[in-house]
């Protein structure tokens, strides 16, 4: 999900197709989310006026019809023909709440890394592949919950995804990401949670124009260093290009095992 603040979203009127009572204040990859004039607490998600885009928000619309509630998937309030009201997460987008220098505690980080390996299975449970977890895919909620979001484009029901996870989260062999299998959902999630730990993406020292020289890395099984971080024996397991998870509900068991580990040291 590519976000943009307020200040970088350009509105021209007619263009987007969404009520009058609404304003643009993110973009967010197809879509861009409104804050409603006179429904505080809640936004609306709404496609960018392209047929692929709008044709992602159906699958989206599908996805929240099946999955439901959940205490780490955004609550989707309703659906129209604009697109998704949703229960608004305030502080926001996790990368963004990393980058404007919010703060989490060790034991909170533990907490998210677990609870998007749960919601994560949760999913994969319900035939749906997410294709592109990453810390601009999780939000954050008042009460300090992570929240899973943006199935624009995901898998259902093993129809192919019409998204691919980012340079550092995507599995290094197409053959994977493509669908995407579930091999290939939890070496994304292993990014993730090293994103969760450390407040940035892997290889976050190299710039997008060097996105070759990371997949190449990643082709050769050269990852970063997660020896001493909280959590690195699991980051590893997950970047196994050949697998050592056979779920991520397994992660999570393994990210409990881990911590209770530590809290005994």
């Amino acid at each position: 999900m590519e976000i943009e603040t307020r200040e970088n979203v350009t509105e021209r009127r007619g263009f987007i197709k969404r009520p009058e009572n609404t304003t643009v204040i993110i973009r967010a990859g197809y879509s861009v989310i409104c804050e409603i004039e006179d429904r505080p607490g809640v936004v609306l998600k709404v496609p960018l006026p392209f047929e692929e885009y709008e044709q992602a928000m159906e699958i989206e619309k599908r996805v929240y019809r099946r999955l439901g509630k959940h205490p780490n998937l955004p609550n989707a309030i309703d659906m129209d023909e604009y697109g998704i009201y949703l229960e608004r997460a305030e502080p926001g987008c996790l990368r963004l709440y990393y980058k404007e220098g919010g703060k989490a505690t060790p034991e909170e980080r533990i907490k998210w890394c677990r609870d998007v390996a749960q919601v994560l299975y949760y999913i994969h449970q319900n035939n749906i592949r997410h294709a592109d977890l990453s810390g601009r895919n999780l939000l954050i909620d008042l009460a300090r919950n992570i929240l899973l979001c943006d199935f624009s484009g995901s898998s259902i029901d093993d129809d192919r995804a019409t998204v691919v996870a980012e340079t550092g989260f995507r599995h290094p062999d197409e053959r994977e990401y493509r669908p995407p299998t579930i091999r290939a959902e939890i070496h994304t999630l292993g990014s993730t949670i090293y994103e969760i730990v450390t407040g940035r993406k892997p290889f976050h020292g190299k710039t997008e124009e060097q996105e070759r020289v990371v997949e190449k890395l990643m082709n050769e099984g050269k990852y970063p260093d997660v020896n001493r971080l909280p959590l690195g024996d699991v980051i590893a397991k997950c970047w196994k290009r050949d697998g050592f998870f056979n779920s991520a509900a397994d992660v999570a068991e393994e990210i409990t095992r881990s911590s209770m580990f530590r809290s005994r040291r």
